[in-house]
């Protein structure tokens, strides 16, 4: 650290704003997302006065305040000030400079977050070949980079190319940052998700409970990336058919992420739909029904009417009627559904979802079935 001398052989005084911009990533990493939001707009402010709105560390504050806004859920904002930095660090640092191509990561997660999945992958492979061949296939940030990959090629139901590069990932993560790191949970987490959507459940529920295991130690019982272990664990657990545990991870999980996280963050929101799918499981028809409707009510206003996450809650009110003898209803769900986004995970697993049994057969269920696999390779083909 400098002094406050002016004299000219003394090391310069670092602005305040570094240490600020530190604070901020703690406490994203701790979950206080929204105290790390004031840091970083007001480190922002002082820096763009001071330094320019083109300095590197100016940059590096924007970047950092558009992923403090990403993980609260507000894509759109978040998509705007990735898009404005990447812009600025490609004319200012070069289109292969490291900050560079952490903002076009960033940039794709935010677009797959938003259910753009065709997008998200096009940007992230574009990115993944540049970090390969500026930092190594090994550096941390070229593993962050292919473990989203994978997850945006789960979202599009392409789970056994997602399952290799994730295993890929965490046989180098273990090795380069240690079993214990983050992002190597993560990556054990995500894998998990692979395997339960291959129908893997024991070797699914092994991990996620090794990797669930070490955050709850690690980072903490309320750190976001151990709420949504819990999360996927309990999703594991109601496939098995254990419902009442289900039950009971999810319930906690959700106290807390209405809490820690609010009640329209889309970790808590997916949380919600689970119970609500687990509740329906168990036969309490009427609380699934209240509770998926209260998540969808929130998602149509929060993420809007065509994403995913939305269909999604559209998709499992369909399952609700079903499970209530309302045949018709369910169909007119499952129709706007597909209709409005519902994503490639689901259409697969649709025509062969036991949740849907009673419609197997029918005419009207059939040619849904047909005309969700004909949006689907529609969008395949527009890809």
């Amino acid at each position: 650290m400098g002094t406050l001398s002016n004299t000219p052989t003394m090391a310069p005084k670092r602005t305040p704003s570094i240490s600020l911009d530190d604070l901020a990533l703690n406490l994203n990493r701790q979950g206080h997302f929204s105290e790390a939001e004031k840091v970083l707009r007001d480190t922002l402010d002082l820096r763009q006065r001071l330094l320019g709105g083109e300095q590197p560390d100016t940059l590096k504050t924007m970047s950092n305040l558009a992923i403090t806004v990403t993980v609260q859920s507000r894509y759109p904002e978040a998509e705007r000030l990735h898009s404005e930095t990447l812009d600025l660090e490609r004319r200012v640092l070069g289109p292969d400079h490291p900050e560079t191509l952490r903002s076009m990561t960033n940039l794709a997660n935010t677009l797959s977050r938003e259910g753009r999945y065709p997008a998200a992958e096009k940007l992230q492979r574009e990115t993944l070949q540049k970090q390969r061949r500026v930092l190594g296939p090994e550096h941390p940030e070229t593993l962050v980079s292919i473990a989203r990959l994978a997850n945006i090629l789960s979202h599009e139901g392409r789970y056994a190319e997602a399952e290799k590069l994730q295993q890929e990932t965490l046989d180098i993560q273990r090795r380069v940052l240690g079993p214990e790191h983050p992002a190597t949970l993560v990556t054990m987490t995500d894998l998990g998700v692979s395997l339960l959507q291959q129908s893997r459940y024991a070797e699914a529920e092994k991990l996620q409970s090794e990797a669930l295991d070490v955050q709850r130690r690690v980072l903490g019982p309320e750190h976001p990336n151990t709420l949504r272990s819990i999360n996927i664990l309990s999703s594991t657990f109601d496939s098995e058919g254990r419902f009442a545990e289900a039950e009971k991870l999810l319930r906690a999980a959700l106290d807390i992420q209405r809490r820690v996280l609010g009640p329209e963050h889309q970790e808590t929101l997916g949380t919600a739909g689970n119970l609500a799918r687990t509740l329906l499981h168990e036969g309490h028809n009427t609380d699934a029904e209240k509770l998926e409707r209260e998540t969808l009510d929130i998602r149509r206003r929060v993420l809007g009417p065509n994403h995913p996450d939305t269909a999604e809650s559209v998709y499992n009110l369909a399952i609700v009627k079903e499970r209530g003898g309302k045949r018709d209803e369910a169909l007119v769900f499952l129709r706007e559904a597909i209709d409005h986004g519902l994503s490639s995970r689901e259409t697969l697993i649709m025509e062969k979802d036991p949740d849907l049994k009673s419609l197997h057969g029918d005419p009207r269920f059939e040619a849904l079935v047909r005309h969700a696999g004909e949006r689907a390779a529609a969008a395949r083909k527009a890809k």
